[in-house]
């Protein structure tokens, strides 16, 4: 877990990059290497018959493709908090908050949703499984994009 939370951490430093292709390209890679370790995470952690694994894997990707643009959004949403902070007014800084929480309300949707498929398909062992070790890393990658984050002050 701790290989996740230091690349999430130069995943965000690297969208707060200058340089837009470069930092693109550059989050392209740290996402997919993220990716990676999510699922090497999972495969550690859940138990599956190996009748099972193919299906898991199958469901988990459509999961996964799913949840991707709400991931983006909020990376983007906190991005710009950060880097225009100081420059929001506390309107546009309410509006932020909202839409985030609306993604995060979202996130938990869409993993309940898929708890529900996994329960339908493998049993409630590994939808429950699922259910906890998603959000045992959705959590920590919240923990540790506040960690990072400054105090935000809106302009008046």
């Amino acid at each position: 877990m701790k290989k996740l939370i230091l690349l999430l951490g130069i995943f965000i430093y690297a969208t707060s990059a200058t340089m837009a292709q470069d930092a693109n390209q550059e989050m392209g890679l740290i996402g997919s290497i993220l990716k990676s370790e999510i699922k090497v995470f999972f495969a550690q952690n859940i138990e599956l018959k190996t009748t099972e694994t193919e299906q898991f894997w199958e469901i988990y990707d459509q999961f996964e493709n799913e949840v991707k643009p709400i991931s983006i959004q909020r990376f983007k949403l906190l991005e710009n908090i950060i880097n225009k902070g100081g420059e929001l007014t506390q309107d546009d800084l309410d509006n932020k908050i909202v839409t985030l929480n609306k993604s995060q309300d979202k996130r938990r949707k869409v993993r309940f949703k898929y708890y529900k498929i996994y329960k339908k398909k493998l049993g409630v062992k590994v939808a429950s499984q699922f259910y906890q070790i998603d959000s045992y890393i959705s959590t920590r990658i919240a923990a540790s994009l506040n960690e990072g984050m400054p105090i935000i002050l809106p302009k008046d």
